[in-house]
C-alpha cells in the first residue's frame, strides 16, 4: 500500500510541475505587447492637454522662454513643439510656442501662446478642455455678430487663466481649437 501511495505522490508532483513548466511557455513577448498597445494609446489630444497642464502649472519665475525650453525637453519625444523665433514658419505639423512678458502695468503679467497645427487641431475640441481643466467662461460679445468666434476662457486658478481659440461650430463643445493662450494675471 506504501508503494501505491508514493506512486500516487509521485505522480502529483510529476503534474504539479508539468502545469508550472506549461504555464511560463516562454511567450512573455506577447504578454507585454497589449501593455506597450495601452501606452502607444495615449493620444496626441491626451499629450496635448498635459502639455497645455504643465504650462499652466509654470511658475511665474519659469513662465519665459527658459522655462519653456526645458519644458518642451521632456516633451520632445511625444509632442512636435518649436519656439517662435520672429518669423513666420510654414511648418504645418508643429506646436508653436511663443512666450512674452508684459512689462507695462496691465493685469496680465506674462502669457504664452500655442498655435496648434492643423494636424491636431482636427482631433482637439473645446469639450477636451473643459473635462481636463473645468468649467467654460464664455465672453459677452461687446460688438454685434463677428465672423470668428469670441475666445472662451477656462479659470485654472486665481493667477492663471487659460483662453482658448478656436473653429466656429454649432456646439461648443465639438468646436476644433486652433489656439491656446496660458495667462498669468497679477
Amino acid at each position: 500500500m506504501r508503494s501505491y501511495f508514493r506512486f500516487n505522490m509521485l505522480l502529483v508532483l510529476l503534474y504539479a510541475v508539468a502545469a508550472c513548466f506549461v504555464g511560463c511557455n516562454g511567450n512573455s513577448k506577447q504578454d507585454s505587447k497589449p501593455n506597450n498597445k495601452i501606452a502607444e494609446k495615449a493620444s496626441v489630444t491626451d499629450l496635448f492637454l498635459s502639455y497645455t497642464d504643465s504650462v499652466a502649472k509654470l511658475p511665474l519665475n519659469r513662465f519665459n522662454e527658459a522655462g519653456i525650453v526645458s519644458l518642451n525637453k521632456s516633451f520632445a519625444d511625444k509632442l512636435p513643439l518649436s519656439i517662435y523665433k520672429g518669423k513666420q514658419t510654414n511648418n504645418d505639423k508643429n506646436i508653436i510656442v511663443q512666450p512674452y512678458q508684459n512689462n507695462n502695468t496691465a493685469t496680465i503679467i506674462a502669457g504664452i501662446i500655442l498655435l496648434v497645427p492643423k494636424s491636431i487641431t482636427d482631433s482637439l475640441h473645446i469639450g477636451d478642455f473643459a473635462r481636463h481643466f473645468g468649467d467654460i467662461k464664455k465672453e459677452k460679445p461687446m460688438i454685434g455678430v463677428t465672423e470668428q468666434p469670441r475666445p472662451v476662457q477656462i479659470n485654472v486658478n486665481a493667477n492663471t487663466v487659460i483662453k482658448l481659440t478656436f473653429n466656429d461650430n454649432e456646439k461648443l463643445a465639438l468646436a476644433h481649437v486652433t489656439m491656446v493662450e496660458v495667462l498669468k494675471y497679477r
